[in-house]
């Protein structure tokens, strides 16, 4: 589906908006992928870290949370539509599938912070792509400081 008509107001170059919101669109499918892994991990993670990793993947899911719906309002200010749907978030999303039946607590680690760091890469390729829309490319940044302080953070745990 074709974008929107451009709001009046958007300063974005009408040759790049389908672009931009595409990408936009990626980076939601991820958000929400990153939501709902640290929740299932949030709910089911056993081990001496119990407590800390059980707080963190909360504060990961806020986050995730927060940052998708900020993309999502981005893309559809811009003159797009968010695709925010589960259906949506299994094609969109390129993680590999979380591990579901684990409760121990360093797979599970392993396993968020895989997202983090690869949703942070694929903000580092498109952060670049997008001096010609400031507003999303700060938006982009903030994102990806957010998410290398908590892979930074897990990390942590697994040495």
């Amino acid at each position: 589906m074709a974008p929107r008509t451009k709001p009046e107001h958007a300063v974005i170059p009408e040759t790049r908006q389908a672009e931009i919101i595409a990408d936009l669109n990626g980076m939601l499918a991820h958000m929400i992928d990153i939501s709902t892994s640290a929740k299932q991990a949030h709910w089911n993670v056993h081990g001496p870290n119990f407590q800390g990793l059980h707080e963190l993947f909360d504060v990961i899911v806020d986050e995730a949370r927060t940052y998708a719906d900020d993309i999502a309002e981005r893309a559809v200010a811009i003159g797009g539509t968010a695709h925010g749907t589960i259906q949506d978030v299994a094609k969109g999303s390129t993680f590999q599938p979380f591990p579901t039946d684990e409760h121990q607590w360093e797979p599970l680690v392993r396993a968020m912070h895989e997202r983090l760091s690869g949703a942070s890469a694929k903000l580092q390729e498109i952060i670049h792509t997008t001096e010609d829309d400031l507003t999303t490319q700060d938006l982009y940044i903030e994102i990806q400081r957010t998410l290398d302080k908590r892979a930074w953070m897990l990390e942590a745990h697994l040495k």
